[in-house]
């Protein structure tokens, strides 16, 4: 790839989450998607879009919720009143 210039800059593909330099000479790589994804039918890029943001949302929930238990301690059984 071409040296990043102040107008280049990395982006993420909407959807397979590649990372990839826009604009490249030459390339046919969009601002939303990159050199392979903008070969795949539009109507499939869709879903796949709507997949990928799916999953990003899940890992983030999953990342919020595992630190939440981490960093709440677990109550002391013996301390519990019946």
């Amino acid at each position: 790839m071409e040296k990043a210039t102040s107008s280049q800059r990395p982006r993420t593909c909407r959807a397979c989450g590649k990372q990839f330099q826009y604009p490249v000479k030459g390339s046919a790589a969009t601002r939303h998607h990159c050199v392979e994804c903008v070969t795949v039918p539009a109507h499939l890029r869709v879903v796949a879009e709507r997949l990928s943001t799916r999953l990003a949302t899940l890992e983030r929930l999953m990342k919020r919720l595992q630190t939440l238990l981490t960093s709440t301690p677990a109550p002391d059984p013996t301390k519990i009143k019946s």
